[in-house]
């Protein structure tokens, strides 16, 4: 082993080009100072602190040997991981001749297990790998998925399935059958054997595991789902498929008999004999998200429906839907009961539609990328130089102008990514695994869309064919300004693009909403208020418009001084996967509806009675647009009745 390399100086960096270059720093400089590596501002620093403080930063390229060059390379996402494992394993392998010694000398064996330092611990939370899952190999055989138990296995769930999440519906006078839906963390239940999945998000599919379903039945199907949460169920959990029916969207389907049997689970059906039927429709919600429309026929051959929504967001093509046509205002038939997702119950939540918000980000990006005059009045003209710019000799090759983070759940929210990319030309889109179990990308492809798995790259930098790179990341990356810049930073992506511009988008950023717990929630948080007439009409007049300029126009991060302003950007988009009150307004209102039964803020009884007070105000609009109530004053009446569907 040669001598050890004295640690190098900022200062001597410095040298590597003559002093008139204008990508030299000048740490002396009192303007907003940055650090090169980390982007931490240093002009509260003295001169001799900010030397320190790049030192430090700089600590593993100056030891490149040591350290197998941790941060030197292209940034391919499994470079820098097997340069990680490898300064480990040097690490393990000096413990063990010392721990020999030790051994040795004094007849004891210290067990120490190697560890990362702090400041390596801090760069491998952020580093992208390729999301390769690693083999557990066990002493014992595993059981096979075809080796079904002979008697139902023990649940240790104490806590019973809450009336909110049991469906109840009529056979005969004083005879009933009843279905569960997101129902999955509570323990067995004595009459139900069918269990309703509107989505694959936790807080729905909660309490699932590999051996639920042995829990509760032997031989049947027990799980009703779309095929692409099937497939994810089988994914993420290892279900066997044999315990899951799949339902398809918008086809009709006898799950359940009251008189014959019918095949194991369910079947398509377009028979009006007594049973239980479902027909799935498309949630708008996250991939594989449906609503159920169940319709009961009785022995006595009455029908009686009811539609349980989980999560969703309205739009025409749902509303107008052939199996929800029957049901709209003025039509014969009526539901009896809508379980409603009730999310944003606040007129203030009132943000333009999904398409609005896409078109706009493919606007932005569109014309950042053809149009100097306004990349340079939104981002400037020039890029801060680092200092690791100088540590190669060579020419390094032009940079990307943008890396664009979308910010997403599990699943949900890639509609965004891929309205960016049908606009810009096919570029690729990156699936970070951070903060994952090494599974996001095949839980991508798991949806089967042609074009997001034709788009789907395993490189992190794309290639010289676009301009523009879109990584999927963790909601939590674009939800602060140094989350971000450690994700770009510590994957020295700074050598590959000029700016990086993260989008974070929830309907909670209508009301630009900051709170950190909604950037670590899986799904949007619910808010209910107290909600006048006045106000709800003037929602239900309203067509909330959005561009790109409504994005740009956003304000700058002013006391935040750890990201360069120009080269870091956050955009809070209204972009929700959940009803808008207006949405809810007209859903309600335009529907023949018995009751309506809110799923979410339902913890209190405040937000119980505040929901209760909106529900009846817009049954009450729904009296007064079927002129069967007009005791409001002239001007109002007249607005809830001339409002159409074609206002929606």
């Amino acid at each position: 082993m040669g001598p050890k390399k004295k640690q190098k100086s900022i200062l001597d960096f410095s040298f590597l080009r003559p002093l008139s270059d204008q990508g030299v720093v000048d740490l002396t400089d009192q303007s907003d100072i940055l650090c090169p590596v980390c982007s931490i501002a240093m002009d509260q620093m003295d001169y001799n602190s900010r030397i320190r403080h790049v030192e430090d930063c700089l600590s593993m390229l100056t030891i490149k040997e040591e350290s197998q060059e941790l941060f030197v390379g292209a940034g391919t996402s499994d470079t820098v991981e097997t340069r990680v494992e490898s300064s480990v394993v040097k690490m393990e392998n000096v413990e063990n001749k010392l721990e020999g010694k030790l051994e040795s000398s004094t007849g004891r064996k210290r067990k120490r297990k190697p560890e990362l330092a702090a400041v390596q611990k801090e760069v491998v939370k952020y580093i992208n790998s390729k999301g390769e899952k690693k083999v557990r190999v066990k002493s014992q055989p595993e059981t096979t998925e075809d080796d079904q138990p002979t008697e139902l296995l023990p649940s240790s769930r104490k806590t019973p399935i809450p009336p909110l999440k049991i469906l109840t519906f009529r056979v005969t006078e004083g005879t009933e059958y009843e279905v569960s839906v997101d129902a999955f963390c509570y323990k067995p239940h004595e009459l139900i054997s069918q269990y309703f999945l509107s989505h694959f998000h936790s807080d729905h599919y909660g309490g699932i595991t590999k051996r639920w379903c042995s829990e509760r039945t032997l031989d049947s199907k027990i799980i009703y789902c779309s095929p692409i949460t099937s497939r994810l169920l089988t994914l993420r959990f290892k279900v066997n498929p044999a315990f899951i029916y799949e339902i398809a969207a918008d086809t009709r389907h006898l799950v359940h008999s009251y008189t014959d049997d019918i095949p194991q689970g369910g079947c398509l059906s377009a028979s009006n004999t007594p049973g239980l039927y479902v027909t799935a429709i498309d949630a708008n919600h996250c991939p594989g998200a449906i609503i159920f429309l169940f319709e009961s026929v009785a022995l006595d051959g009455l029908s009686t429906y009811i539609l349980h929504c989980g999560d969703f967001r309205i739009n025409k093509a749902m509303i107008n839907h052939p199996a929800l046509q029957p049901f709209h205002q003025g039509k014969l038939k009526f539901l009896e009961k809508v379980y409603l997702d009730t999310t944003y119950m606040s007129p203030k939540y009132n943000f333009p539609k999904q398409e609005l918000v896409c078109e706009a980000v493919a606007d932005m990006f569109e014309k950042l990328l053809t149009q100097d005059e306004l990349f340079n009045q939104w981002f400037g003209t020039s890029i801060q130089s680092r200092i690791t710019d100088f540590l190669s000799f060579s020419k390094s090759a032009k940079k990307k102008k943008f890396l664009v983070l979308v910010g997403t759940y599990l699943i949900g929210k890639e509609r965004l990514a891929m309205a960016i990319l049908k606009r810009l030309g096919r570029c690729p889109i990156f699936v970070s695994n951070i903060n994952s179990r090494g599974d996001k990308t095949d839980i991508i492809r798991a949806f089967d869309d042609p074009y997001l798995n034709d788009v789907i790259s395993s490189e992190d930098i794309g290639d010289d064919a676009c301009d523009i790179m879109v990584h999927l990341v963790p909601m939590k990356i674009v939800g602060t300004a140094q989350e971000m810049t450690n994700y770009f930073n510590h994957n020295q992506y700074f050598r590959h693009f000029e700016r990086c511009v993260g989008l974070r988008p929830t309907g909670w950023s209508f009301d630009g909403a900051t709170n950190e717990q909604i950037v670590d929630a899986e799904d949007e948080l619910p808010m209910v208020e107290d909600v006048s007439m006045l106000s709800t009409i003037n929602v239900l007049r309203s067509h909330p418009e959005y561009s790109y300029m409504d994005i740009l126009r956003q304000n700058r991060p002013k006391a935040d001084r750890k990201m360069d302003r120009n080269t870091f950007k956050i955009y809070l988009l209204p972009y929700s996967e959940h009803l808008s009150f207006r949405e809810l307004s007209f859903f309600v209102i335009f529907l023949n509806i018995g009751e309506v039964v809110p799923t979410v803020n339902t913890e209190n009884a405040w937000s119980n009675n505040q929901m209760r007070e909106i529900i009846n105000m817009w049954e009450y609009f729904r009296l007064v647009k079927t002129k069967r109530e007009s005791s409001l004053p002239e001007g109002l009446n007249n607005v809830i009745y001339e409002l159409s569907l074609d206002d929606f």
